[in-house]
Order: C-alpha cells, then sequence, then structure tokens
C-alpha cells in the first residue's frame, strides 16, 4: 500500500515538472520571437533612415514646390530595389498586421532657403501585441527595447497599461500620441515626432548646411574637389592641385601640383619653384615662374612667350685678370646654356708690326689667352675675361 501510494507521489511531481517544463520552453520561444521581432523591426527603420538620406534633396524640393508637408514613403519592396535594404526581413509582425510608416517634413513653416526643414519619421505595426486575448505591455517593452539597441538614432517605444493613448519611449526618451489609439501595448519607432534625428549627421547629398563650427577630432578629409573658405589656417603642410586665394595665404609649408593664385602670396623663409622649366621651351603665361629641369636650381620665368634665366639671356659667371698664357676656366652652365668668355684688354706694347692680337682659344674646359703681335710672337700686355652663359 505504501509503495503504490509513493508512486502516485512520484508521477505527480514528474507530470506537474514537465508541465513547468513545457511552460518555460514556451517563454523562451516567446521571448526569442519578441528579441527577432524588435529586430526585424530595426532592420526595416535603418533602411527607411538610410531612404530619407539619399533622397533628402528631392523631397525638399518637391516640399518646396508643392509646400505640402506629407512625405510620401517608400514600401519595402521599393527599399530593397533601391538598395537601402540588404539584410533578410520580414514585411509585418509576425502576430499578424502590417507595418505602417509615416513621413512628414517638419517644422511647420520650414523653408529651403533657411535650410530648417527635417522629415520626422515613425513606423509602427497595425495592430497591438496581444496574449492571451490581452494586452502584452510586457513583451511591448521587450520588442521596443530589442529594437533600440540596433536602430541607432532611433528611438523605440511602447504604450502601457495606465497611459494607452501615448506611446513612452525606452528610458523615457521620447512621447508621442499613439497611433493605434488608447490601446496598451502598441509598439512605435521614430526619429524624433517633431525632428528628424538624421539631421544630426552631415547630409551626403549636400542639401542642408552646417549651423556651427565643426571639429574632425584630428582625422583626415580625402578626395576633396574643392575647398572655398575665408580663411585657412594650416599648422603642417597644405599639399594642393590649387590654391586661388584673395587675400595672404600663410602656411608652414604649402605644396602645390598646380596654380597657386592670390593677391599677395608671402613666404618668412623660402619659395620652392618646381623643375619644369627648359630654357628656350614655349611657356604661357608670361611672367610664370619656374625653376631648371635639370635640377641645378637656376630659376627662369616666362618672356615673351619662353622660358628664360631670370637674369636675362648672357649671364655672367666669373671675372679674371690675365696675360699672354694665362688660361681661364669654363663656368658650369645649367641645362640650355652655352660657355662663353669676353676678353678685354688693358694695356699692351706694340712693335713695329703695329698689330696687337688679344684672343681667347677653346681647349674644352678653359680657354687659353694669348696676347701677340703682327707676326704671332707674343708681347706683354694684360686684361680681364669676363665668363658667360648665353642662352
Amino acid at each position: 500500500m505504501g509503495s503504490l501510494l509513493e508512486m502516485m507521489f512520484v508521477l505527480l511531481g514528474s507530470a506537474i515538472l514537465t508541465v513547468q517544463g513545457i511552460k518555460l520552453d514556451i517563454e523562451h520561444q516567446r521571448a526569442t520571437m519578441l528579441a527577432l521581432e524588435g529586430q526585424n523591426e530595426a532592420t526595416l527603420v535603418t533602411a527607411f533612415q538610410g531612404w530619407i538620406t539619399d533622397n533628402f534633396g528631392t523631397i525638399l524640393t518637391q516640399y518646396a514646390a508643392s509646400n505640402i508637408a506629407t512625405v510620401t514613403p517608400p514600401t519595402i519592396a521599393q527599399l530593397v530595389t533601391a538598395g537601402n535594404l540588404k539584410q533578410a526581413h520580414k514585411s509585418g509582425p509576425y502576430w499578424g498586421g502590417a507595418y505602417v510608416t509615416t513621413m512628414t517634413m517638419v517644422p511647420s513653416g520650414c523653408t529651403q532657403t533657411a535650410g530648417d526643414c527635417h522629415v520626422a519619421f515613425t513606423m509602427y505595426p497595425n495592430t497591438q501585441l496581444l496574449k492571451g486575448g490581452k494586452p502584452d505591455v510586457a513583451g511591448a517593452a521587450q520588442i521596443a527595447l530589442a529594437g533600440s539597441k540596433l536602430a541607432g538614432t532611433s528611438q523605440f517605444g511602447y504604450s502601457n497599461a495606465q497611459s494607452p493613448a501615448q506611446i513612452t519611449g525606452i528610458n523615457g526618451s521620447f512621447t508621442a500620441s499613439n497611433p493605434l489609439g488608447s490601446k496598451a501595448a502598441s509598439i512605435m519607432a521614430t526619429n524624433g515626432p517633431d525632428t528628424d534625428g538624421n539631421s544630426v549627421y552631415i547630409r551626403r547629398d549636400g542639401s542642408l548646411t552646417w549651423t556651427g563650427d565643426q571639429d574632425v577630432n584630428n582625422v583626415s578629409l580625402k578626395n576633396v574637389n574643392d575647398i572655398k573658405a575665408q580663411t585657412l589656417e594650416a599648422s603642417g603642410a597644405v599639399t594642393a592641385a590649387s590654391v586661388a586665394a584673395t587675400g595672404a595665404v600663410t602656411a608652414a609649408t604649402m605644396t602645390a601640383t598646380g596654380a597657386i593664385k592670390g593677391n599677395s602670396v608671402t613666404s618668412t623663409t623660402t619659395l620652392q619653384a618646381g623643375n619644369i622649366a627648359v630654357p628656350r621651351a614655349a611657356c604661357t603665361p608670361n611672367g610664370l615662374i619656374g625653376s631648371n629641369s635639370d635640377g641645378s636650381g637656376q630659376q627662369l620665368t616666362c618672356q615673351y612667350g619662353i622660358w628664360l634665366p631670370t637674369g636675362g639671356q648672357l649671364l655672367r659667371m666669373g671675372y679674371f685678370p690675365v696675360n699672354n698664357g694665362s688660361t681661364v676656366p669654363k663656368p658650369t652652365c645649367p641645362a640650355g646654356g652655352t660657355p662663353i668668355v669676353e676678353p678685354t684688354p688693358w694695356s699692351w706694347y706694340v712693335n713695329t708690326s703695329a698689330t696687337v692680337n688679344f684672343n681667347a682659344t677653346d681647349y674644352g674646359t678653359y680657354w687659353y689667352i694669348t696676347i701677340t703681335d703682327g707676326g704671332g710672337a707674343g708681347i706683354q700686355g694684360s686684361g680681364t675675361a669676363g665668363t658667360y652663359c648665353s642662352y
């Protein structure tokens, strides 16, 4: 008898544990479904916000032309086609119904010129969440919390039993009217009832202007086509294809692969011109400055359409006193220059031939100076020899 009674208690306890295990398993599965629902809604919300960002310029132009604040949102299928929605997703909540999306240009009376327009966005299931035929507020909170963790700037909220006509954001981030009316366990996502959450970012299409100073935290801006500024300050190098300024340009280092233009360009140290000039080669416009292409550092300017040394076509390179039998070294001329010598007599002795010859003979790396009479004999005499580079 005792054994039969004990068996009954064992069976009863086993049955209770089995039922409890089934309940726990069901609750676990439901919690998983609620989390997946929040993630699905966050995926869709992110796609809608991306669409707003990509098309804001067009939306703003249409609003300016029509003055109609209501914006027609894309369908989920259109989001997929546009490339804004690439993740796996469901088109409606798992308990049935569909998602409703609204977009409105705010605030009222905003203008394209003022740059104060934003798109307020909401998305919500068109039916409340029920459990056993009753509003499941706890489940709605789980969905909203899961969505908030993934949706970035968007905010998720839900309505509770105490205030069913109001949507309250997670952690009190916002309050808004319940789009389903006075129904608890309603869920809604928004970028702000009266503001556009995306407006905190620089719009990719350039449709909005900045309203305050920007600090990019010492990161780089790359692939910039054109920079126009009232003032440009640099503590390091400024490298550009072209720099055009109507005032002063001041920098520790400035490197340009194109033109530097300005009413005034001042350097407290040096200016380095590129090695791009070839003497006698054509150039334009007149007044350009360049360094000799041979890298010697010789400065050339564009004169009458050709590159010529800044000092003129004949540059004196040396000056030597000479007499009969002196040698004069040839100067090293940058590319395009020809070494020449110009001997100038000071004094000489003339014999009965009454002839004086003052010559410089080219010996490759130097000139040999001779002062001779009519018969070719050397005579007393002196002079100077200037050396030049001719272009």
